[in-house]
Formats: C-alpha cells, sequence, structure tokens
C-alpha cells in the first residue's frame, strides 16, 4: 500500500480497500512507521502517536518523511519501475523522491543519470547512447552528441555522433581535411628538397659544361679572343705598320707579328705575337721595355699612355708578375697582360654610337628591359674595368641623379623585393649613352683614392702575456718590443708553439686568458688597446660567416649592427660597395655565401666576406688570424692585395699572423715580427731587411727555397749558420765598424756557453735546437741594443696624435630590429628545413592522437548501494554513497595528454635550440666585435618564440581535431602555447652553457627524463605527492614541462562533465563538500590549489598557466645571465670575478641582477603553491539543516502554529533516518482485490474534498493537499500499542 493510500484511509476508514488496512500494512495499523517516529517523537507531536493521523501530522509528513518507505505486498514479485527495493523485497522508496534529496539540501543533483529499472533492487546508471531526465525514462542521445553513462540531459558535444552513439565518433570532414592537409605540406616539402637538390646539380652540371667551354683550348675561348682582336684590329694595323718603319732602321723583320688571314668560307682573322712584337722594340736585349720606347709604336697621347702603363701595372700586381723599374715592363709582363691594357687603352675613348651598343649587349646578356647597377660587373665592361673602377663609374650615375631613388618606379621595387636593402637600381638608356664616354675617361684619369687621416700607430715595449699552466705561472709571449706604423702591412710569423695567434690577441685585447704585461701606446700616448676597441677590427682564422645570407646582405647589416649611431642607410651602401669592390667581391654581390648544404661562393670568396665584415665598421687596425689559411696561392694572394690595398686607400694598420706566405705575398708585407718557441723575439723590423739580418748571422738560403719558409725554419731552430762562413769570417777581420749584421764564433760562443770556438765545436754546440734558439734571441737584443738613434726610431714611441675616441654606438632597439629582420631572413632562407621540422610534429601529433583514440569519459560501474543507506541520506552516509555515484566517471585522461606533450616537447625543444647552436660561432664572434649581445638574445627569444608558435597552434589544431576533447578548444591552443614557451625558454638557455655538440643530446634527456618522472602521471610520483608541499612540487614545476600541461588539459577535460560525475559541483550546490569529488579524489589530485576547478566550466582550466609563463621568463632570464657569465673567453671577455675586481660598479651590477633572479624564483613560486579564493559560497554539510530545510520548516512551524519553536528546536533530519530500524520490519500477506487500480492511480485535486474544514482557514489548501499525499499512516514508537477499531 502506497503512502497515498494509507493517507486517505487515515481520514477515512470507510473508503473502499480501507477496511483491510489494519490487517494488510504492516504493524496491523494503517501509519506509516518509518515517518511516525520522526513526528511523534521528534517532534513531539503527541497527536500523531495515536492511530489516526490529522491534517497536522499529515502535514508534518510531507515537510520531514522523504523519500517515503512504503511496505511491499506478497504479489509484488519484483521491485517495481522507479523504485528501489531491500533485499528482502518488503520496503520500496520512490527514486525521483531520493534524486530530490540531495537537492533540497543543496548539495546538488548527484543521482541525476541514474535509471531505476523494473526488476531491479538498486539504482543503474544510465547506459551509454542514452540519456535519463528521470528514474523512468531512458531516450536516445540526439545526433551531434555524445551521451556517456549516467547522462541526465546531453551536454556533450560531438559533430560526428548520430542518434543513439554508444562512443565519441570522429568528424569524417575534418579527418579528410586533417589528411589532405599533412599530404599537401608533405608533398609540397618534397617537392621543395627535390627542387633544390635538382638545382644545385644542375647548377654543379653547368659548371662543369661551362669551364669545359670557355676553357683556354675551346672553340668558345678562341672566338672570344678573336672577337677581341678584332675590336682592336685598327689599333693593330697602325702598331704593324710603324713596327715595319722600325724593321728598316733595325733590320729585324716584324711581319708576321701581326697578320690579318683569310681561308675560304671563314671571315677575317687577326694573329698576334706578344712575345715577338717585344723582341722587336727591345733593341738592346735588356728584357726591359721603357714606356716611352714603346708609345713611339703605340702612339697614344698624354691621358692613353697614363692610362695604359696603369693597367699594364695592376695586371701585373694581380698576376704576381713584378716590373723590374716602375716605367719600364718586363717582358713577362709585356706578354701577358699587353692586349688587356691595349684594350682598355682604346676603348678610354667611347663615342655614344659605342656607348649605344654596350647598353644594348647588357641588355641581351641578361634579357631584361633596363640595365640594372649590378649587372655593370658582370657585363664586358669587367673585361677592362676592375669592381674598384666600375664602382666608381656607378656612383658617378648616381651623382647625375640618373636615378631618383626617393621617388617610387617599379624597377626600383622590384629590386628591394629580391632584397632587404636598396640598390642595384636601373641605368636608363638615354643616361648611360650620354654620360658613359666621360664618365669612363674619369674613371681611368683619375688617381686612387688615397687616405689623408693619421691612422692608427702602435708601439709596444716588453709585452708579456702571462697565462697559468698548472698552477704555474708561464709567459706564452716574452718580452716583445715592436711597433706597427700607421698604415702599413706587419706580419707575424714563426713556427708552431712560437706564440703568434698570442701577440696577436695580446696586440688587439683579446688575450682574455691571460695577464698583459708591458707598455703599450695608441699614436704616441700611453693606452691600453681596450680603450680603442671601437676602431679594431678582427678577424678570425674560421669563416665565421651567415652562409644563408648573400655576399652583400652579410655586409649590409653587419654596417647596420656595427657603425655608429646616425649612419643613414646610402652611406651604409655606398660603404658596402666600396668593401666589395676592394676585395673583389662586386660579382657575387648577390650570390649566397654558402657551405657545406648550400653552395655558395669559393673558398677564397668566403675568406674576402670574413674580412669585408670587419671593414663594414671602418676599423683604423685590422688583425688577421692566419687570413689565407685553406686557400690556394691565387686566392691567398687575391686576399693580400685586397688587404694591401686598403692600407694605401682606407688607411689601414693591418697586422696579420700568417703561415708560409709564398714570396709575392711575402713582399708585401712591410714590416715583419718573427718569433721563436716561447714568444721570443727573433726579429722585428722591415721586412725587407730580415734577409740581410739572417744572412749577417751565416744563415744561407738554399737556392729555390721560399724565404718565408727559411725565416721559419730557422725562428724554430730546425737549421743553422752554415759553418764555411762563420769559419770564413772568423780569418777576416771586418773593418767596417758600422757592420753590426757581422758575427764570429767567439760571439756564438758567448752566447751558447763554453762549447769552444773552433768551427767543429761551435757546429756542435748550434746542432741542438733550444740552443740555437737561445742564440738567436740573444743575437736580437744585441742587435737591438747596437742600433743607432736613426736606426731605432722606426721603433721608438711616435709624437703623440690624436687617438681615435668610442664609437656611438646604435641604439639598443636599433640592434634589435636589424638582428630580427636578419633572423626572419636567416629563417626564410631555412624554409625547407622548418617545413620538415613541422611535418614532423604534425606526423608524430596525427599518430599519436589516432592511436591514444578518443577520451573514454566513463565506464560501465554502476552504483552498489544498500536501501537502508539510500533512505537513510545523512552526513555519515553522504560520502558513501556519492562515492558509489561517482566511481563510474573515475577514468583517466592522463595518457594522452603526457605522451603528445612528452613528443611535443622533445620535438620543439631540439629544434627551438638550433636557432642558437647553429649560429653559436656568429654569436661569439659579433659580441666580441662591440655588438649588442642582448639585442641579439631578445631578437633570437622573439623569433624561436614566434617560429614555434606557429608550429604549436597547427599541431594543436590537428590534436584537437582529431581527439575531439569534451571542453573548448582553447584549452589545447592555451596549454599547448604554454608549454612551448618553457620548452622554448629551456631550449635558449642550455646553448649558453655548453657547447653546441653536446646540446641535443642533453636537452632530450632532460625533456624525456623530468618531462616523463615529474610530471605527476607517472608513479611513484603523482598529483597527490606534487601537492605534498615538499620538494617533489618545487622540481615538478620547475624542471618538468608537462607538469602544468597535464594537468591542465586532464582537469580541462574533467570540468566539463556535469555534477552527477563526481568531478564538478554546480554553483547552487553550496552544501557540497569540494573534497569529496573526484577533482580532490587521492588517486588524481588536481587542482589543489584551485578550489574554483570543481565548478561545472567547458570553457577549460588554466590555472597553470601564468605560472607557466613566469617559469618561462625566469629560465629565459637565466639565460640572460649565463650569456653574460659563460663562454667569456669565446667572447673575449675575462671571467666576471676578474672584472668585479677590476671595477666595483660591476660588483653591484651583479648582485643586482641577482636580486633580480631571486625575485622572479620567489614570485613564481609563489603563483604555483598559492592557495586561491573560492568564487562561490559554500556553506558546509554540518549546517544541511539551517540551509536546505530552513525555509521549508519554517514554512511548517508557521503553519502548525509551532510559534514557541526556537531554530534550534528544528529537528535534524538526518539524525532522524538515523535512528530508523528498518531491519525489524516484516513483510505482511495483502488480500487480493482490496485497493482497485482505480483507486491508486486517483489524480491529486481528489484530495481536496478531503481537507477538515475546520482547519485554520489561512492555510492554503494546496499546501495541505501536497502534504497529505506524502503523509505516513500513523505514528508508531515501537513500544505502544494502540489497537484500531472501527470506531476511531
Amino acid at each position: 500500500m502506497t503512502s497515498k493510500a494509507f493517507s486517505l484511509c487515515q481520514l477515512d476508514e470507510t473508503r473502499p480497500g480501507c477496511q483491510s488496512c489494519r490487517t494488510s500494512s504492516i504493524h496491523g495499523n494503517c501509519s506509516d512507521p518509518y515517518c511516525m517516529t520522526r513526528i511523534c517523537t521528534q517532534l513531539n507531536q503527541t497527536q500523531c502517536c495515536d492511530f489516526m493521523w490529522d491534517e497536522t501530522c499529515a502535514l508534518a509528513a510531507s515537510q520531514i518523511c522523504v523519500p517515503e518507505v512504503v511496505p511491499m505486498y506478497s504479489d509484488e514479485l519484483s521491485c517495481p519501475l522507479g523504485f528501489v527495493c531491500n533485499e528482502d523485497l518488503t520496503q520500496k522508496a520512490l527514486c525521483s523522491e531520493i534524486r530530490e534529496i540531495p537537492q533540497k539540501f543543496l548539495i546538488g543533483d548527484v543521482f541525476g543519470g541514474v535509471y531505476c529499472p523494473e526488476g531491479k533492487i538498486g539504482m543503474e546508471n544510465c547506459p551509454k547512447g542514452k540519456y535519463c531526465p528521470s528514474p523512468v525514462e531512458q531516450l536516445n542521445c540526439p545526433a551531434g552528441y555524445f551521451c556517456p553513462y549516467k547522462t541526465a540531459t546531453p551536454e556533450i558535444s560531438c559533430p560526428g555522433c548520430k542518434e543513439g552513439a554508444t562512443a565519441l565518433e570522429r568528424d569524417i570532414g575534418i579527418q579528410v581535411i586533417i589528411i589532405l592537409f599533412v599530404i599537401v605540406i608533405i608533398v609540397g616539402t618534397i617537392a621543395s628538397i627535390i627542387y633544390k637538390r635538382t638545382k644545385h646539380l644542375v647548377a654543379k652540371q653547368v659548371e662543369v659544361l661551362s669551364y669545359r667551354l670557355v676553357g683556354e683550348n675551346s672553340a668558345k675561348a678562341q672566338k672570344a679572343k678573336q672577337n677581341q682582336l678584332d675590336k682592336l684590329r685598327p689599333k693593330l694595323a697602325v702598331i704593324a705598320k710603324r713596327l715595319e718603319d722600325l724593321d728598316k732602321e733595325s733590320g729585324k723583320d716584324s711581319k708576321n707579328l701581326i697578320k690579318i688571314s683569310k681561308t675560304e668560307g671563314e671571315d677575317e682573322k687577326l694573329e698576334f705575337d706578344a712575345r715577338g712584337i717585344f723582341d722587336a722594340l727591345d733593341t738592346n736585349n735588356d728584357g726591359d721595355l721603357q714606356y716611352a720606347e714603346l708609345n713611339a709604336v703605340l702612339g697614344f697621347d698624354d691621358e692613353e699612355l697614363e692610362v695604359f702603363c696603369t693597367s699594364m701595372n695592376k695586371a701585373a700586381d694581380a698576376k704576381e708578375i713584378k716590373n723590374t723599374k716602375e716605367d719600364s715592363v718586363s717582358r713577362p709582363v709585356f706578354v701577358n697582360n699587353f692586349l688587356k691594357a691595349l684594350e682598355g687603352t682604346v676603348n678610354l675613348k667611347v663615342t655614344p654610337a659605342e656607348a649605344a651598343e654596350i647598353y644594348d649587349t647588357i641588355l641581351a646578356e641578361n634579357q631584361v628591359k633596363e640595365v640594372q647597377e649590378s649587372m655593370l660587373y658582370t657585363s664586358v665592361l669587367s673585361n677592362t674595368l676592375s669592381d674598384y673602377e666600375i664602382m666608381l663609374l656607378i656612383k658617378k650615375f648616381r651623382q647625375v641623379n640618373a636615378i631618383d631613388e626617393e621617388s617610387p618606379s617599379s624597377n626600383r621595387q622590384e629590386s628591394r623585393k629580391s632584397s632587404v636593402f636598396r640598390r642595384h637600381t636601373g641605368i636608363a638608356r638615354e643616361i648611360f649613352v650620354l654620360h658613359y664616354p666621360t664618365f669612363l675617361m674619369q674613371v681611368y684619369t683619375e688617381k686612387d683614392a688615397v687616405d689623408t687621416s693619421e691612422g692608427v700607430d702602435i708601439c709596444f715595449k716588453d709585452l708579456c702575456l702571462e697565462v697559468t699552466v698548472a698552477k704555474k705561472q708561464i709567459n706564452v709571449v716574452n718580452n716583445v718590443t715592436g711597433r706597427l706604423r700607421a698604415k702599413t702591412m706587419t706580419a707575424l710569423m714563426g713556427g708552431s708553439g712560437a706564440g703568434k695567434t698570442s701577440l696577436l690577441n695580446a696586440l688587439c685585447g683579446r688575450a682574455y686568458y691571460g695577464n698583459i704585461i708591458g707598455d703599450t701606446y695608441i699614436n704616441g700616448t700611453k693606452k691600453q688597446i681596450e680603450e680603442i676597441k671601437d676602431v679594431i677590427g678582427f678577424v678570425p682564422q674560421d669563416d665565421v660567416v651567415y652562409a644563408e645570407l648573400t655576399v652583400r646582405e652579410n655586409l649590409m647589416f653587419a654596417g647596420k649592427l656595427s657603425l655608429p649611431r646616425g649612419t643613414d642607410m646610402d652611406e651604409i651602401e655606398d660603404l658596402a660597395d666600396s668593401t666589395l669592390a676592394n676585395l673583389g667581391l662586386s660579382r657575387v654581390a648577390k650570390s649566397l655565401v654558402g657551405d657545406v648544404k648550400r653552395r655558395g661562393v669559393s673558398g677564397g670568396e668566403k675568406k674576402r666576406v670574413n674580412i669585408g665584415l670587419e671593414l663594414m665598421s671602418r676599423p683604423k687596425c685590422l688583425f688577421l688570424d692566419e687570413p689565407t689559411s685553406g686557400l690556394d696561392s691565387s686566392s691567398a694572394l687575391l686576399v693580400m692585395s685586397s688587404l694591401k690595398n686598403l692600407v694605401s686607400s682606407e688607411g689601414v694598420t693591418i697586422v696579420t699572423v700568417i703561415h708560409q706566405p709564398r714570396k709575392f705575398i711575402f713582399d708585401l708585407f712591410d714590416a715583419l715580427v718573427l718569433l721563436g718557441v716561447g714568444g721570443n723575439t727573433v726579429y722585428s723590423g722591415p721586412a725587407k731587411g730580415a734577409y740581410d739580418y739572417f744572412v749577417g748571422l751565416d744563415y744561407v738560403l738554399p737556392p729555390g727555397e721560399a724565404l718565408a719558409d727559411w725565416l721559419i725554419d730557422i725562428s724554430a731552430g730546425q737549421i743553422h749558420p752554415d759553418p764555411k762562413v762563420a769559419a770564413t769570417k772568423d780569418q777576416e777581420k771586418d773593418d767596417d765598424d758600422d757592420q753590426l749584421m757581422a758575427i764570429t764564433p767567439r760571439m756564438m760562443t758567448e752566447a751558447v756557453g763554453k762549447k769552444g770556438v773552433a768551427m767543429g765545436k761551435a757546429k756542435e754546440a748550434i746542432t741542438d735546437a733550444a740552443m740555437r734558439r737561445e742564440w738567436l734571441y740573444k743575437e736580437w737584443q744585441k742587435y737591438f741594443d747596437g742600433l743607432d738613434n736613426e736606426q731605432k726610431s722606426i721603433y721608438e714611441v711616435p709624437a703623440e696624435t690624436e687617438v681615435p675616441g668610442a664609437k656611438d654606438k646604435q641604439r639598443f632597439f636599433s640592434q634589435l630590429w636589424t638582428q630580427l629582420r636578419r633572423i626572419v631572413l636567416v629563417s626564410y632562407r631555412n624554409l625547407t628545413a622548418k617545413l620538415v621540422d613541422t611535418i614532423i610534429l604534425i606526423v608524430a601529433a596525427v599518430i599519436i592522437s589516432l592511436v591514444s583514440g578518443l577520451p573514454e569519459i566513463s565506464r560501465n560501474d554502476n552504483p552498489s548501494i544498500e536501501f537502508e543507506t539510500l533512505v537513510s541520506f545523512d552526513q555519515t552516509s553522504a560520502p558513501g554513497i556519492v562515492a558509489q555515484l561517482f566511481k563510474y566517471a573515475a577514468t583517466i585522461q592522463q595518457t594522452y595528454p603526457l605522451q603528445i606533450g612528452l613528443i611535443t616537447a622533445v620535438l620543439v625543444g631540439l629544434q627551438a635550440s638550433r636557432i642558437l647552436t647553429s649560429k653559436q660561432l656568429e654569436f661569439f664572434r659579433e659580441t666580441s666585435s662591440g655588438y649588442d649581445s642582448n639585442a641579439y638574445l631578445l631578437a633570437v627569444n622573439i623569433m624561436a618564440t614566434l617560429e614555434t608558435s606557429v608550429q604549436i597552434v597547427i599541431v594543436a589544431l590537428i590534436a584537437a581535431m582529431l581527439r575531439e576533447p569534451v571542453a573548448s578548444w582553447g584549452v589545447f591552443f592555451a596549454h599547448f602555447l604554454a608549454m612551448a614557451w618553457t620548452v622554448v625558454s629551456w631550449s635558449l638557455l642550455f646553448p649558453m652553457v655548453m657547447p653546441a655538440e653536446n646540446v641535443s643530446t642533453v636537452l632530450g634527456a632532460f625533456f624525456a627524463f623530468f618531462g616523463l618522472l615529474l610530471s605527476g602521471a607517472v608513479p611513484p610520483i603523482g598529483f597527490g605527492k606534487i601537492y605534498g608541499g615538499d620538494i617533489v612540487e618545487h622540481l615538478s614545476a620547475w624542471l618538468s614541462v608537462t607538469r602544468f600541461f597535464l594537468e591542465g588539459m586532464a582537469a580541462s577535460e574533467h570540468r566539463c562533465l556535469p555534477e552527477q560525475s563526481g568531478w564538478t559541483v554546480s554553483e547552487e550546490s553550496i552544501n557540497f563538500d569540494r573534497a569529496n569529488t573526484l577533482m580532490a579524489y587521492r588517486r588524481f589530485s588536481y587542482a589543489r590549489h584551485d578550489p574554483n576547478a570543481t565548478l561545472y566550466d567547458c570553457g577549460g582550466w588554466y590555472w597553470g598557466i601564468l605560472p607557466t609563463i613566469f617559469i618561462g621568463i625566469t629560465v629565459r632570464y637565466l639565460g640572460f645571465l649565463a650569456m653574460h657569465g659563460f663562454n667569456r673567453g669565446k667572447q673575449t671577455k675575462k671571467p666576471v670575478f676578474h672584472e668585479i675586481q677590476k671595477d666595483g660598479k660591476c660588483g653591484i651590477l651583479v648582485v643586482v641582477l641577482l636580486l633580480v633572479l631571486i625575485g622572479l624564483i620567489a614570485f613564481t613560486t609563489w603563483l604555483y603553491t598559492r592557495d586561491l579564493e573560492a568564487d562561490y559560497e559554500y556553506v558546509g554539510i554540518e549546517k544541511w539543516v539551517q540551509t536546505g530545510l530552513e525555509q521549508n520548516l519554517t514554512e511548517l512551524r508557521e503553519t502548525l502554529n509551532l510559534t514557541d519553536w526556537n531554530i534550534s528546536d528544528i529537528p535534524n533530519l538526518l539524525e532522524m533516518n538515523a535512528d530508523l530500524d528498518t531491519a525489524a520490519l516484516t513483510r505482511v500477506t495483502l488480500p487480493t482485490g482490496e485497493f482497485p487500480d482505480e483507486f491508486m492511480n486517483q489524480p491529486d485535486p481528489t484530495l481536496v474534498p478531503i481537507v477538515d474544514p475546520n482547519v485554520d482557514p489561512n492555510v492554503d489548501p494546496d499546501l495541505l493537499n501536497g502534504t497529505l499525499r506524502a503523509l505516513m499512516s500513523a505514528a508508531w514508537n515501537g513500544t505502544c500499542e494502540c489497537p484500531c477499531s472501527e470506531q476511531n
């Protein structure tokens, strides 16, 4: 009998079916035994202890007795639909009322999504693919949604799910888009690689073919030579006629020296014999031909003759063939250079028609509509003009404003598209034809520019470089005295271990590894070399240049970074043009420098680019460390000739370490410093005087041996003076008192010790190399001390002149912008490699997402709750009940975030580190040259962050599309980007503290080890231990890049589940203890510092983003400190400790920087350890009555006129439930047919007439009727027997 039937019978036993009430009920009366205890005893309503309840008892029952427990009858063989029953099938309770209990007490809809099927005594979770709005309803999940177990309302979006889907399904359209996207990227990258590879092979093949086609013996080369002769035909004809006239006087035959031949079917050909012409003109047969004598045949005017002589001499210098006299030409020079010099002189006077022909030829060669400036370097003009002369020609075209660079033009804009800088704009045809003849004459006749500045003169006395080796102080440069005269080129030479590079470093202020002792004078003023560091350039031995940039771009960026503040772009461009021309690089200005991965310029050209980088800072003194290393003889000569030209044209003082230079290179040097082992001076003075000095020490230069090799062997003690020379000098008496070079065996004996003076003993004494070197050192000191004042003047400190001051360097943001432009350009040139890296990331994300599958939100785990526990929901039973209700949702969402986070971190980290490791040498060089390292580091940080952000956004998008997350896609983007920020931070720190070759290994191990061990997802370190407050929490936060990523991804997914899942709580459920949610369960222990994480929100959980950002900032700041603290030697800087000792301000700065680091660490630690305040009201389970029942019981008190009650007298429902004893109840048999169905199913309005009219008229009838529906039959205390009679 239901509560409704009992209530009706209590009011009117005459109703049908009520006669058997006493016999059919459990206790033989019509009362509800569960509710009677509460009403009679707890409320102290004695009238409810009687058999028959009045309206007051019924009303009280409706307010308190929830859920109502009613007896079952013998014909109910199973638990009906919508009810839960005890195991004996003696009692039942309505599931809907049980569901309302926690909601009524503001605990939340924890029973939402349960289903109470017929025949099952307990509750079950609503199955997958269904949703259960009530315990008796089970509906198909609509299309576009996914309904996991225990779904009350469809809320999880699933675009790919059909109606009733039992699992999350991916959208087919999205999968197709991803597949096509990946295919396009992969195919595009492969095509790009194949294209570049093919282009490289084609270029290589073209080079081979070109070499064959333009070789000396090729038909094309012969034709080109013949074309040259044809152009000279008129002049050669005149020369031939004059030679014939000379033949008449000398009797020689020169008819066949210049002749015209013609065969049938072919054009006329000119044949020219340079050797024969020279012999015909060399009447005295001395091998030299005076220019004036030569002009009798050439017939040049004064201007032409001057140009001809200049061309011959320049060509001779370039080909290592020297004239014996300046006013004459030798036979080899004439034979090798006559035609070219003659052609240049003949072309000196060009007509407008010839200028037009030249212009049209350049157009045809380049297939353009207008000649660009850069084309002149590779045009027919290069046959007769040098790069420097062509540059002067271009400048003259600019001076007449042939090109208005300020006005927009299509050609100028097109040129700028291919370069990050201005220049190489067009030259109009009419301008070229009009001005070329005049400009050409000016270029030929103008003298080369000569620098008129004072230059930099460096004089050093007793210079030592002291280093510590095995705790001992050793001089690697020992008391070296010398002078680097302004506008000269000095060679530092010596054998291995002679200290050449050490002396170079000591002179240019780069000897960071030792202590420099001695006096240094700059332009006559005693100063430290560091004081003029801004006007000093240093060229390292290795060609440290940007391989991804063109030759011109390298120089332009160097100029932008090193020239003084305020230098405009036009000035930088002009300097770049001049540097390119002086170094002979104008023809390859647009070519990539290249490296082993990409084709570029030749080794010699790369070496000159290496020099050009330093020249862009306009140094007054240039130091070079073996600039000819690795070059062939021709390239080496071209490099050194370019340097020699800088001495005269730019006034640069050049000092270079050089190893075994050939004769023509050695002749370029003005001075020589020759060192022996241990950094001792063997010779220091004019380069031309070295030979005479060592000859004076009885050394003999073997025939055919290079002078430089001979000098090095002497300095190393490998050869000894010739004994025959020594013996001869011992027998002869030298009467010349001024002869300082002569040396006798007696002098040698004094130098080496008591070895005797005889020839044999002297030879024995100098056999030992060490003794020979020691003898050489003493001999030099003796020679130097014996110089007179005039001879010593070349070593003395010069008169004081102006010392170059410090440059006003570029501003920080100017350098930052320049660095960013260069890094962007380098990245663009490496686009194929970047695409490959991105493809690897995408493929990894796709594979992990597909293998991991879609998230498992819930599992088939029905709650197992006893009947007595369900109907007595109190503080004690609540935790056990919710644990059973929530266990279906206790699924782990950590595997996928851990997998994709770890792989992404390793791949992104290795890629990001390359931006520093691949350019580590370039960074060290530029920092040593005075570039702002902070601007470079910031630019690298910006670029690395942007690059990885683009990659990560793509990866996050693909991962989100394949994963089909329950929460917002914004979670993927935010947490992926935050993790990438930290990964890049670590990737930029490691290259600062270790060699580049070790970074990949260490970085990969770091991310993999700590990202796995301290992620919180792998035992024994879970989030419970991380939040334990010990050192693990800090190690995990700082060292594991996946820690916040994993927690954020997992918590965001769980936070999007409704409160019946146990993960979240609605804001209205203010009495639910958040500590009982699965979010705080010890197995997961997510978000312990953020109580708001338990609030239902599909927008995601972002608590870990801010700590992640500041961890990244702190690590990057640590990288900034590491940049200034580590590898200082490679940046040619002294250790920090040394700088602190030297300057107290440096110590203060270090303290400030360390305090900032400590502050960042402290603030970041506070961010991830602080407990956030809750954004909701939480009252607590101990106040359920006051908050959950206060309103209902207040209404009850007013209705029952219980005016004498205080709020403290309101009974605690949960305590009432605890007093119930349902086990004592027994089941009775119900007579058949006593309660017809039509009676049981009467609608609620039928109760209205039953209300006693004597009740207070102010009472709401609807309220009373609603109460009566739920009234129990009578109060029963278990000891009092109240016999029921029909009269009662």
